[in-house]
């Protein structure tokens, strides 16, 4: 009797999946969905939200299709430690640099590139450096790109602001405050 019991609701189940319309039995095969493609410039977004988070700028890096200009940067002993503590970096290179390139308004073929655009975190451009701002005889020139770039580093902030500002925040909303020491100096 108990084998009869578990019996009678699968068939049930069985027969409701082969009346049912195509697409909704859960014993058929999964319908594969489409990925959305990922939207443009979606690194740029990530970037901008990050250093809107972390009081940074955007360093955008447009490059030919067949370089790493970002890689090299960061190789740099000179401009590594300046890029990572005071610019979040997206690159973009192809015909997603090209976009770029026209979006943002930098002048040059792709040919002749990289280029680089430094952003505030509302997107709006504060300086466009050319390849030879960037590359003296195809390497990185450390020194005079730092030069450069240094007048766009953000202001800090004020600590002891901050920390008021959110005291009375947290008093308002009855939340604690979390406080964290991740400097770089």
């Amino acid at each position: 009797m108990q084998r009869v019991r578990h019996l009678v609701p699968a068939l049930v189940f069985v027969s409701a999946c082969a009346l049912a319309p195509v697409g909704t039995c859960a014993l058929q095969d999964p319908v594969e969905s489409e990925v959305p493609a990922p939207a443009p410039f979606a690194a740029l977004t990530k970037a901008t939200a990050k250093a809107k988070l972390h009081n940074k700028r955007v360093l955008v890096v447009l490059t030919p299709a067949d370089a790493d200009t970002l890689a090299a940067l960061k190789k740099d002993m000179v401009v590594s430690r300046p890029l990572l503590y005071e610019f979040e970096t997206a690159q973009f290179s192809g015909s997603e640099a090209n976009a770029l390139a026209k979006k943002l308004q930098l002048e040059g073929e792709p040919d002749q590139r990289p280029a680089l655009a430094v952003l505030d975190t509302d997107g709006k451009v504060l300086a466009r450096l050319s390849t030879a701002d960037v590359l003296v005889d195809g390497k990185v020139a450390g020194k005079p790109l730092l030069a450069k770039l240094k007048p766009h580093f953000c202001e800090p902030v004020d600590a002891e602001k901050k920390l008021a500002a959110a005291l009375v925040e947290a008093e308002q909303s009855g939340r604690a405050i979390f406080v964290r020491f991740d400097a770089p100096w």
